[in-house]
């Protein structure tokens, strides 16, 4: 009863704004977020992509005020203790708030909207409409004024002026929907909301997802609420051979697939792998034997023949692929008949087989075997149908150990570069990078990222 009383209270200080948003950030209270300080703005030494200054001023359509700084927003005459939302749809922003001081908000507001032109004053059923209008008579910025509630409106330079009826609409009136709804449910500071809107056929995505930031210290956590993503379901929670796996690696993920995902699963990756062709038809005979407990390790970056080419990249990450079968002589009998020549490159070789009641693929020798040294002290219960646990330093270094001579000769791994220069020195300063995911229905997931930083290691090489 209490928590029905709090998700209706929290859905009537819903966000405002455009129903048919790309995308909605907002804070139910705007001085809250000054709680993801301390956490952006240690992580920012390490990255200027996630650095406060590169977002603090960018969440108003006109105005600009530091939003981790209360009294940077009380400055301008928004309230602290309101919810702040912005809501994005192609050029257009809208961003919506309460007011507390009105003759502090509309100074500010007349001060930017000198900018674009001649300002304008008008009321009518209690809304006022303070705008600008430019030498050709467009209004390319403005604000609409009901009590103590503000909806601001700009569209990179185009005219809004046939967009007032719509915000008009929506000022005073909350959105809906079960984006909002999943907000209620994952407490945070700051969300992310992305509403369900009519999608192309071949579209991936065709549902909606809530994203929804909370910090405490040095430690931001994301959790999430989606529906309609294209991820395979997942058992949830139970036994399984890899739960306690650790061994040394960029990263780590453990999956409990529903079983008759597994074929599905295994015609989209297999096809994709050197070999392919071998492979594919051995997974799918392979796949009524497996329970569903899937591992796979990505252990290093080892570069040796070059990337130019899609095999190289692939025997570059180091890896092995493990399964869980519950009919170890099928599957042995599947795996002999493999070819092994048809797994071998001169970039490098796939490597199947079988231990104990293990499926393996690998394309390295020694990451296999430190994981087959591990897999005794594994089993155990599985909290999640998905974990993810990166090791952040080795992340570091994988992305380090691409050639710079390799990206500049293939422009496909620019984004390589990308990271490493990005995010390498904030890895360095980071402890771990978790996450997990779940199926709550066929449809809908539920999911947590945690990033930590190091308690007081500062970026090896800060950005400003």
């Amino acid at each position: 009863m209490i928590s029905t009383v709090l998700v209706a209270a929290f859905l009537s200080a819903a966000p405002k704004g455009l129903a048919d948003a790309d995308l909605i950030t907002w804070a139910p209270k705007a001085g809250d977020v000054s709680s993801l300080l301390p956490f952006f703005a240690r992580a920012g030494q390490g990255s200027v992509m996630v650095s406060p200054a590169s977002w603090r001023e960018s969440v108003h359509p006109l105005l600009e005020f530091d939003v981790t700084r209360p009294e940077s927003i009380s400055a301008v005459g928004i309230a602290v203790n309101e919810g702040l939302s912005l809501s994005v749809r192609g050029p257009v922003s809208v961003g919506c708030h309460g007011v507390s001081d009105g003759a502090a908000f509309e100074a500010a507001c007349r001060r930017r909207l000198e900018r674009f032109g001649t300002i304008f004053k008008s009321e009518a059923a209690g809304v006022v409409t303070l705008g600008a209008r430019d030498g050709l008579n467009r209004v390319q910025a403005a604000v609409l004024i009901k009590g103590k509630e503000a909806c601001a409106i700009s569209a990179s330079g185009q005219t809004i002026e046939k967009l007032l009826p719509e915000v008009l609409k929506q000022l005073g009136k909350p959105l809906s929907g079960p984006h909002v709804k999943a907000a209620a449910e994952l407490p945070a500071t700051q969300y992310f909301l992305f509403p369900e809107r009519p999608a192309a056929a071949n579209a991936r995505f065709k549902g909606w997802a809530t994203l929804a930031l909370a910090a405490k210290a040095d430690t931001l956590t994301i959790d999430a609420k989606s529906k309609g993503a294209p991820i395979s379901t997942l058992q949830g929670a139970g036994p399984s051979p890899f739960a306690a796996l650790q061994v040394p690696g960029v990263a780590t993920l453990k999956l409990r697939l529903a079983k008759d995902q597994l074929p599905g699963v295994f015609e989209q990756l297999f096809p994709s792998f050197p070999g392919g062709r071998t492979l594919t038809p051995v997974a799918k005979e392979l796949a009524p034997h497996l329970t569903g407990n899937v591992a796979v390790v990505f252990s290093r970056v080892k570069v040796t023949s070059g990337l130019r080419s899609l095999t190289a990249r692939f025997f570059a990450a180091r890896f092995v692929v493990l399964a869980e079968t519950d009919d170890p002589k099928s599957a042995q009998t599947l795996i002999e008949s493999i070819d092994p020549k048809a797994l071998a490159f001169k970039e490098g070789t796939l490597s199947a087989g079988l231990t104990r009641s293990i499926v393996m693929l690998s394309n390295d020798v020694e990451v296999k075997d430190s994981v087959v040294a591990a897999l005794g002290k594994s089993t155990g219960a599985q909290k999640h149908g998905a974990e993810l646990d990166v090791d952040p330093k080795a992340l570091a270094k994988a992305l380090a150990a691409v050639p710079l001579l390799e990206i500049v000769q293939s422009p496909e791994l620019s984004g390589v570069l990308i990271a490493a220069t990005e995010l390498g020195p904030l890895l360095q300063m980071t402890n771990h990078v978790r996450g997990w995911l779940d199926s709550t229905s066929a449809t809908t997931q539920r999911a947590q990222f945690s990033w930590a930083l190091d308690a007081e290691r500062a970026a090896p090489d800060a950005g400003p």
